[in-house]
């Protein structure tokens, strides 16, 4: 790299910089200037470009609609700015924008933005895509039911809410998502296994229990017991995996 290819690298990284600590300042206000330090000792120049796509998206939001921010805890904060800088890809980091907007609006937990920060920094675009049409399918089957329910009601009773049902009440066949989303078994199982892991998702146990008599002699007590476990065939999501998956929406 020639003298004047230094300079001109040096030049960009530093008005990047600037652009990025100037985003950050505006929408973290305080908090920054206690891990500013830090950052500028670890992040580089592409860091700083992601970091830029990353907040102005979030900044635009807020401004446009005049909104008031939460304090955020630098708990928060440090990971929050370290993840999302590592993110290239384009549609994550329209996540990170959307969970940067949801943490500064939303008065949630600590630990509940702790986990989506580390969530998001750990999956895939494709696991993201998983989850959201799990999800999806959870909405629409919860709004279902309770339309259903409300419908067929014998006697005249208080109005069943989507939001009355638990989370986890309804489970998916995997098969099942895997041809929904043109993906291969194995790709989905693997994608799906991060999730659980992740907590966002749990496999569905069903188990089946068969008793039969060896013979037909009613005074003989011995019975013959099987019990089949399954698993592995169908998820459900978890109140980890909506509340993740809100906050980045």
């Amino acid at each position: 790299m020639t003298g004047g290819e230094i300079i001109a690298s040096k030049a960009i990284e530093a008005a990047t910089s600037d652009k990025a600590q100037g985003l950050i300042k505006g929408l973290f206000g305080k908090a920054f200037e206690e891990t500013g330090e830090m950052i500028a000792d670890q992040v580089r120049l592409r860091r700083f470009k992601n970091q830029v796509k990353i907040l102005k998206k979030a900044q635009s939001y807020l401004t446009e609609n005049s909104i008031d921010t939460q304090k955020i805890s630098l708990k928060v904060l440090s990971p929050l700015l370290e993840y999302s800088s590592l993110e290239e890809e384009e549609s994550l980091q329209e996540r990170w924008s959307k969970l940067i907007k949801n943490i500064l609006l939303r008065p949630l937990p600590v630990v509940s933005q702790q986990n989506a920060v580390e969530i998001l920094n750990k999956i895939s675009n494709d696991e993201a895509e998983l989850l959201d049409n799990i999800y999806n399918k959870y909405i629409k089957g919860r709004k279902e039911k309770a339309a259903k329910q409300n419908a067929y009601a014998i006697i005249k009773l208080p109005e069943v809410k989507a939001e009355d049902f638990p989370v986890d009440i309804f489970s998916f066949e995997i098969k099942s998502l895997a041809r929904g989303l043109g993906c291969s078994l194995e790709d989905i199982e693997i994608q799906i296994s991060n999730l659980v892991a992740l907590g966002t998702l749990k496999y569905e146990v069903e188990v089946d229990v068969k008793v039969e008599k060896p013979n037909e002699d009613f005074e003989e007590l011995e019975v013959d017991v099987e019990v089949d476990v399954s698993d592995y065939i169908k998820v459900r999501i978890t109140r980890l995996g909506v509340v993740f998956v809100e906050l980045c929406t």
